[in-house]
């Protein structure tokens, strides 16, 4: 099955190319409205600008959006 095939290309992709100077950022997308919303929390909360304020924009949910080492469990696919 080709969606077989390309899981494990993109799995040895992330294994291979997830280094600590160039790190792979995941976002789990189930629901594509909460991916989204969390992708942007996530960039919100990593560059400094004007007016920041965390207390508005929260912290990104660490269960949908982070390094794929820590979303991905030990068997999960990366999907």
């Amino acid at each position: 099955d080709k969606w077989d095939h390309y899981t494990d290309a993109k799995e040895a992709m992330f294994f291979h190319t997830d280094l600590p100077d160039a790190p792979w950022t995941v976002v789990k997308s189930n629901d594509k409205r909460r991916a989204r919303l969390e992708a942007m929390r996530y960039v919100l909360s990593r560059v400094p600008y004007e007016g920041r304020n965390e207390h508005v924009v929260g912290r990104p949910d660490p269960l949908i959006v982070g390094p794929a080492p820590l979303l991905f469990e030990s068997g999960e696919r990366a999907c």
